[in-house]
């Protein structure tokens, strides 16, 4: 059993997860099931070309976030990732639409939740940038379908290879191709009518289980929250940091309203005073960053009460009050602080004093955590 468990482990080392971190193309075995996931978690591929590419990939992506002595690889979260995200692929097959195949992606649906639930929260900043580079990868798969047409006949070659023989001759046979890129969730939405168990929410599930990746694109990927796996991240300074800066190159106007909706909900559940500080960490240096980086302000939406938006808004010019916990955010060059004073003061008349003075609540009760809390190697 175990010689072909490893002959799977290869074909999918070298023929998917292999071109998926290189941005190549994948090419989709028969689907992975969690009894394989021991073996996938230790082995390496016998091609050292493969082996290069997924740990040049790991590097280069994670890497961009934040510094690690070590990625861990294989690992055993990053690996199930991997291994639900072939499956993600698998079920959008045309051909599994044929009367006695339909079946067939609701038994793998069950094996990408059970992939999914061997993820737990990454413990060390290597584990948390090793998902984050094969989710950041697999989020920016396609598949491409391919329409050729000659002067008799059209055919369609949906994510596969076009035989020869139907392209040859094309000034002769008038031949026309017409190639379209489909992001995944578009395929899985197609996909889904008539499941039981529908594919989109699992898959935005597994981005949920990259705490980096989640926060990173949490502008697109819907509702975020600061669970236990996100601040476990945002709990390390160097992971905040990259994230936060992340987040300002793609433009905060996206994420004031997730991330102030996740520091609504957090606080009203009444957590540990060192989560609400690492969630306030970020939101303040996401803010802060926007400054020092020149980049054009956040403009919150005015609604009634306080939005997400303007509390989101609101906790620059409450951190700007507040003399406690976080003030030494504010420890920047005469030049910088003024910058980041006067944005604090137009955010105070964008967001609202009702808006602030809820941010100042929640600055009240937060709490750095412990040294040892805030250790990843």
């Amino acid at each position: 059993m175990s010689a072909k468990i490893h002959a799977r482990y290869e074909d999918f080392a070298e023929d998917f997860l292999a071109p998926l971190m290189a941005g190549g193309i994948c090419t989709i075995g028969r689907p992975l099931t969690v009894g394989m996931l021991d073996h996938f978690s230790i082995a390496t591929p016998a091609s050292s070309d493969a082996e290069l590419a997924i740990r040049d990939s790991l590097s280069q992506i994670g890497g961009a976030v934040a510094p690690a002595r070590y990625l861990p690889f294989p690992e055993r979260g990053a690996m199930a990732l991997a291994m639900a995200a072939h499956n993600f692929v698998f079920i959008t097959d045309p051909e599994l639409d044929r009367i006695f195949t339909r079946g067939s992606r609701e038994k793998v649906m069950t094996w990408i939740a059970a992939l999914l639930a061997e993820v737990k929260v990454p413990k060390t900043r290597g584990e948390a940038l090793a998902r984050h580079a094969v989710a950041e990868r697999f989020l920016k798969i396609t598949r491409n379908d391919v329409e050729v047409s000659n002067w008799a006949a059209s055919f369609s070659f949906l994510g596969r290879p076009i035989p020869r023989n139907y392209t040859a001759m094309p000034g002769l046979r008038r031949i026309k191709q017409v190639t379209k890129s489909r992001p995944l969730a578009e395929l899985l939405e197609a996909t889904q009518r008539g499941m039981k168990a529908p594919p989109l929410p699992r898959y935005r599930e597994l981005f949920s289980r990259s705490p980096v990746t989640e926060l990173i694109h949490a502008d697109t990927l819907g509702g975020v929250s600061f669970g236990l796996a996100n601040l476990s991240v945002l709990s390390d300074p160097a992971l905040r940091h990259g994230i936060a800066d992340a987040v300002v190159k793609r433009g905060v106007a996206g994420y004031a309203k997730p991330f102030g909706s996740a520091l609504r909900n957090l606080s009203a559940l009444g957590p540990p005073p060192e989560f609400l500080y690492c969630a306030l960490a970020f939101i303040a240096e996401i803010q802060i960053l926007e400054v020092l980086d020149q980049r054009r302000g956040h403009t919150p939406k005015s609604v009634p009460a306080v939005g997400d938006e303007e509390l989101f808004a609101g906790v620059l010019p409450a951190l700007h009050q507040h003399q406690g916990a976080l003030s030494f955010m504010l420890t920047l060059e005469t030049r910088d602080l003024e910058k980041v004073k006067e944005r604090a003061r137009q955010l105070f008349h964008l967001a609202g004093e009702d808006a602030v003075r809820f941010a100042l609540t929640i600055l009240e009760r937060a709490q750095p955590p412990s040294a040892a809390q805030e250790t990843h190697p």
